[in-house]
């Protein structure tokens, strides 16, 4: 691998190029797609706890913490939030999954 081709005179930027980064590259795209859907969960915990995004702006988070006072009359309010929340943490994981299997082989 990459200490043959340092014998075989390769220079450094080649080794990079032809033997590191092909390693690593399978490896940083399901990290990616991990990193989204923890990302995705915690600005909607914490735009629902108040402490995310700012009120102007609309986030998932913010938008179920606003319906949360209309729950008993039209529960259906929060239906879009939680939704919208767990279509994207579930699809993200099973993307990273996908890729985690496809590595593996």
């Amino acid at each position: 691998g990459r200490s043959a081709a340092r014998v075989g005179g390769s220079s450094g930027p080649r080794v990079l190029v032809r033997h590191i980064l092909p390693n690593a590259a399978d490896p940083l795209i399901v990290q990616i797609a991990v990193s989204l859907t923890v990302a995705v969960f915690i600005e909607g915990a914490m735009s629902f706890l108040g402490v995310g995004v700012r009120p102007p702006e609309p986030t998932l988070g913010s938008v179920l913490s606003q319906s949360m006072p209309y729950l008993d009359q039209a529960p259906h309010f929060a239906a879009g939030p939680l939704i919208t929340v767990t279509a994207l943490v579930l699809g993200l994981s099973l993307i990273a999954e996908a890729l985690n299997r496809e590595i593996r082989r």
